[in-house]
């Protein structure tokens, strides 16, 4: 599949001849020449990688960089400029990688390519990092649901868990919804503990 890269430069001759050569490698490219053009075509045409000059008036790669991450959209500049603070500034940001101008298209697609292949590593990365939440938060409901089921009946874990999985199943919930009342009870009832007679 065709990987789509947005390259965004206030120089034409940079958008002119590094999208060429960009497209005779294989990639698809869309190219704007500000921030504000690059976050409209960002929005419509969600591209695999985004390709940022740091100095452009207005909206910097830097600040446009920051927009960028917010829908989730990869990063790497390019600059003329190969100083450390800018690189910092940069990587800071989230960048994944970085070009120096003037940009030599077979020494970038490396910088491209792994840039591409760490954002998907990322994406699998978060991806699963919030299905293991979830799933602790499942269980941290359910454990303590059952610890107060066990304990209310006095019965031992496997029993109470047994009777809450029943009772799901009789109402054909989830076993997370019925734990999620009956720790909602238990808070609700626990408020009146605190009333003194």
């Amino acid at each position: 599949m065709t990987k789509k890269l947005l390259l965004v430069d206030d120089d034409a001759l940079v958008l002119a001849t590094f999208g060429r050569g960009l497209r005779d490698a294989g990639y698809s490219v869309v190219v704007a020449a500000s921030g504000e053009e690059a976050m409209e075509l960002a929005s419509s045409d969600y591209p695999d990688l985004a390709i940022l000059d740091i100095r452009m008036p207005e909206i910097s790669g830097i600040d446009l960089s920051m927009q960028l991450y917010e829908l989730g959209i990869p990063v790497i500049h390019l600059s003329a400029y190969d100083d450390s603070e800018t690189l910092n500034s940069a990587l800071v940001q989230g960048a994944l990688g970085y070009l120096v101008k003037p940009i030599d298209v077979a020494k970038a697609i490396p910088t491209i390519e792994t840039a591409i292949k760490r954002a998907d590593d990322l994406r699998q990365l978060h991806a699963a990092e919030g299905r293991l939440n979830q799933a602790l938060d499942t269980a941290n409901v359910v454990n303590f649901a059952v610890g107060i089921i066990s304990e209310r009946h006095r019965i031992d874990r496997h029993q109470a868990f047994d009777l809450i999985r029943d009772q799901a199943r009789s109402e054909r919930r989830k076993v997370k919804e019925i734990a999620r009342e009956i720790l909602d009870a238990t808070d609700y009832i626990n408020r009146f503990g605190s009333v003194k007679a």
